[in-house]
């Protein structure tokens, strides 16, 4: 037996481990990175001091469009500035500046020597090696700089590809190396993309890719790069990487502010690219850990922040495209980027948590090993995460569907082999006891004994009037089909209601509300359920097998008190049953409904308990057989929104007749009610108890009736 459980377990996480490595998986390996940087976000808190970051950016924002002298002039005419603020750069020892925007077109042939600053800038900083241009590269034609730019930077020695390439799911995780372009005199050609030239101009290093796809700088392998690819690795919030707003950093040129510049810019690689409310924003893996899009307020030159346009609770999760290039310049240089586990690794990881997960299962109770299997679930969480923080990225969620499946597999082994006697105990019971005690039972392996405990419950009694009579038109076989369909008909609806079905005693149903499951709303669910058996027993007629005139109608008495509910019996035999003094006043309110011609009597505590969920009509004062003193009784009309208007007209007028009743004044109770005996079967016996009491006075009248029989 231990054998074959152990092969049971091994084979549950082979299963779940090769289920979870198939392609259809592929997605929840980026999910599972875009976690990690959340979860390393809340359970680390890495503190980032982005005044050490290796890049800087000067964004054309907002705020840009709205300044002069950028608020009429069209970006086409930008180029002097855009000059200024390059020569500007160069002069502050900026290491490398990176164009992220592209000026395809130009006013030059409108406006003559328009862009000469501009071509003049690009011209000396190119010449230092300190300028690269951006591109953007399409399957027919890409999308470049002017030519006149191009010509001023040397052509392709200074122009870079700024593609990024989005996984299945859209989400930028990684950043090509290197890319195909199209070259006159050497054809197609591999050439690196922006991010890693500006890395490799800032470092003084010839980029190379080595035969595993990794870049190379110089002597050192960039770590998280494979198959000429890198893994980026995003830092939180959105001022990781000190960012300037394009119209301060221009005012600050003009205002003569050389040591500002120098101070924030020198020994820096800086890129220039948009970060507007549309324009070019991509989600990353950052999309859980981005923050207000405060990027321009940090240390200002000139202009105060504008938050008359700042909405510090926007929070977005994309981010403008050349954070991306600065946060992958900022992993080459720092090497830091992510190093994703081989598929080896990842399955090894998978299995040994199914495996854990598979002892637990097979070795303890399922909720027990349920908890177990969570804990080890949470603490893998942790784990990874940890691991995650020191550069690793490990495949997150794979592991845990994969606890998650061998769980579920091993509960089915479990229910289909191991618990052969659990299931033994429940089907011998099932017909006897209820499932909660069935449960109960079979979870502590423990045989059921006797024993009760006192609680306040709610049952109901229901039996078909006039049983006898109908019974002697059928044979045999007719009354156990006709009881048989009966019987499962209204089982089925007091169940669906929360009623544990006690007993039945021929045509007799008992239930009990509020045991052994406990449930506060028991005496509301006990008339409901009375309510909606009568209402199934009338869209029945002539059903069951009887003739369509034979009018099929139960009585049913509910009552509410304390009773003791448990296992009552002998030591041989018992059943699980509701006992007291409460419910043999339930029985007796059954039994009540023949003396007023009414389907449902419920007691006073039912009442009371149910509040103004249901609507009642107070029938009468009585005194039941055992009992001395009296109590009141009600018919339940239904929910007060669902009860008509002539039934609200007919509980009003009713009690009124009721109230001159119990003053004795018999004559004028009987007016009332002989109004009423057309729709109401109670009103006809109530009016003619009032005609006997005229004929032949009581003495010492207290407005209460006492039953005769049970």
């Amino acid at each position: 037996m231990i054998n074959k459980t152990f092969l049971a377990g091994l084979v549950a996480a082979v299963i779940s481990t090769a289920a979870l490595m198939t392609p259809a998986t592929d997605r929840l390996h980026g999910l599972s990175l875009d976690s990690l940087h959340w979860l390393r976000q809340v359970l680390f808190k890495p503190q980032i001091d982005a005044a050490k970051s290796p890049t800087a950016v000067i964004v054309i924002d907002e705020e840009t469009y709205r300044r002069e002298p950028f608020r009429d002039l069209p970006k086409v005419m930008w180029s002097k500035q855009l000059a200024q603020i390059i020569t500007a750069l160069t002069k502050s020892e900026a290491k490398v500046i990176g164009l992220d925007i592209i000026l395809p077109t130009s006013v030059e042939k409108y406006i003559r020597g328009f862009d000469r600053d501009l071509l003049i800038a690009m011209r000396r900083t190119s010449q230092q090696n300190k300028l690269v241009l951006g591109k953007v590269q399409h399957q027919a034609k890409p999308i470049a700089p002017h030519p006149g730019q191009s010509f001023a930077v040397g052509h392709q020695k200074n122009i870079r590809v700024v593609n990024i390439d989005e996984d299945r799911d859209g989400i930028i995780r990684h950043l090509p190396l290197t890319v195909q372009a199209d070259d006159l005199k050497q054809g197609r050609r591999l050439e690196p993309v922006m991010a890693v030239e500006l890395a490799a101009r800032a470092s003084k290093q010839t980029p190379t890719i080595i035969p595993a796809g990794a870049l190379k700088l110089g002597d050192t392998v960039v770590r998280g790069t494979i198959k000429n690819q890198m893994t980026l690795n995003f830092a939180g919030g959105s001022q990781a990487i000190p960012a300037y707003s394009f119209a301060d950093i221009f005012a600050c040129i003009q205002k003569g502010d050389t040591d500002f510049l120098a101070k924030i810019f020198k020994d820096k690689v800086v890129l220039i690219g948009t970060a507007l409310d549309e324009e070019d924003r991509r989600l990353t893996s950052k999309r859980f850990i981005t923050g207000p899009e405060n990027f321009t307020h940090g240390t200002r030159c000139h202009h105060p922040i504008a938050k008359e346009i700042y909405r510090p609770e926007l929070v977005r999760n994309s981010i403008p495209g050349v954070f991306i290039h600065a946060t992958a310049v900022n992993n080459i240089l720092r090497n830091d980027a992510l190093n994703e586990i081989s598929n080896t690794s990842n399955a090894a990881i998978i299995f040994v948590m199914a495996l854990f997960v598979a002892f637990f299962t097979l070795s303890f109770p399922p909720i027990r090993a349920g908890i177990l299997a969570t804990g080890l679930g949470l603490l893998w969480l942790v784990l990874a995460t940890a691991v995650f923080d020191s550069g690793f990225a490990v495949t997150l969620f794979d592991p845990i569907l994969a606890a998650v499946l061998t769980f579920a597999l091993l509960l089915g082994y479990r229910f289909t082999v191991s618990d052969r006697d659990k299931r033994y105990i429940r089907k011998v019971f099932s017909y006897y006891l209820p499932p909660a005690i069935i449960e109960k039972m079979t979870a502590s392996e423990t045989l059921p004994t006797l024993g009760g405990e006192a609680k306040e419950v709610t049952i109901l009694f229901s039996d078909i009037a006039g049983f006898s009579a109908l019974s002697e038109n059928l044979s045999a076989s007719e009354v156990a089909t006709f009881l048989n369909d009966y019987l499962t008909e209204m089982s089925d609806i007091l169940e669906s209601h929360g009623a544990f079905i006690e007993k039945f005693v021929a045509d007799e149903i008992t239930a009990v509300f509020g045991a052994p499951m406990n449930d506060p709303d028991h005496a509301l669910h006990a008339v409901q359920a009375a309510l909606a058996c009568q209402a199934r027993l009338n869209q029945m007629q002539g059903a069951f097998g009887l003739p369509s005139d034979r009018k099929l109608a139960a009585r049913t008495g509910v009552n509410s008190g304390e009773m003791l509910v448990g296992n009552i019996g002998s030591h041989r035999r018992f059943t699980y049953a509701a006992m007291g003094d409460a419910a043999n006043l339930g029985s007796r309110l059954e039994g009540a409904n023949k003396f007023y011609g009414s389907e449902i009597m419920v007691g006073e505590r039912t009442v009371e308990l149910c509040g103004s969920s249901i609507l009642f009509r107070e029938l009468d004062s009585i005194v039941v057989i055992g009992r001395e003193s009296a109590i009141s009784v009600f018919e339940p009309l239904g929910a007060p929104e669902e009860v008509s208007a002539d039934k609200k007209t007919l509980k009003e007028e009713y009690e009124k007749a009721l109230a001159l009743y119990r003053l004795g004044d018999f004559s004028m109770a009987r007016v009332t009610f002989e109004t009423l005996i057309a729709g109401d079967r109670v009103s006809a016996v109530m009016s003619e108890r009032c005609l006997n009491l005229l004929t032949v006075p009581p003495e010492n009248w207290d407005g209460s009736f006492e039953l005769s029989s049970k």
